[in-house]
């Protein structure tokens, strides 16, 4: 019966010993996860990241579709990138690509006639081996943008409107809203 409680002392003796060189209690892991959780934006393992390249090669409209293109790269010990795109300040997409560098590409369409701003927002990211995903910064490491424009087309003609409907080389040029010839004067 000693030999029984000897070991069960022992055996809770050396698993207190392994806790504490393992990482402490959890009462530490709660105090720890309380001040801040690995996978927040603000975490040591963001110390020091940065987008370090953010171009914007191009960006264009036709009719109603905004496009960009562009390229990205990362600082050391970042393997990703998030990009944000917006137009005219709402965003549009996001997009979370692996690696350290490499292009974007961007196009989405129901966007009105007009000039709008193209903007492509990036922030550093780091994906552990579990496929754990932090974004790292409150704000863009980088933004880059652009001004596109498309002429919006003229209005349909009034059908209603004389002057839209003159004969063979009439006009209303007078103003009056009659259709006259060029060899006609103008009352």
């Amino acid at each position: 019966m000693l030999r029984k409680s000897i070991c069960t002392s022992l055996w809770a003796l050396m698993s207190g010993a392994l806790l504490m060189a393992c990482g402490g209690t959890h009462l530490e892991a709660d105090a720890a996860s309380a001040e801040e959780s690995l996978g927040t934006q603000e975490s040591s393992l963001c110390a020091g990241l940065s987008v370090s390249s953010l171009t914007l090669s191009d960006a264009t409209m036709y009719v109603n579709e905004v496009s960009g293109v562009g390229y990205w790269a990362v600082s050391q010990f970042s393997n990703a990138v998030r990009l944000d795109y917006y137009v005219d300040g709402i965003r549009y997409a996001f997009d979370e690509r692996p690696g350290n560098a490499g292009a974007w590409y961007f196009s989405t369409m129901g966007i009105p006639c007009g000039t709008h701003y193209f903007q492509v927002n990036a922030w550093p990211m780091v994906i552990d081996s579990n496929g754990n995903r932090t974004t790292c910064g409150s704000t863009p490491s980088r933004t880059v943008g652009k001004y596109v424009y498309w002429a919006c087309p003229p209005p349909d003609p009034d059908p209603y409107d004389p002057c839209n409907n003159c004969p063979g080389g009439r006009s209303c040029r007078c103003g009056d809203g009659v259709c006259r010839s060029d060899m006609e004067y103008c009352p």
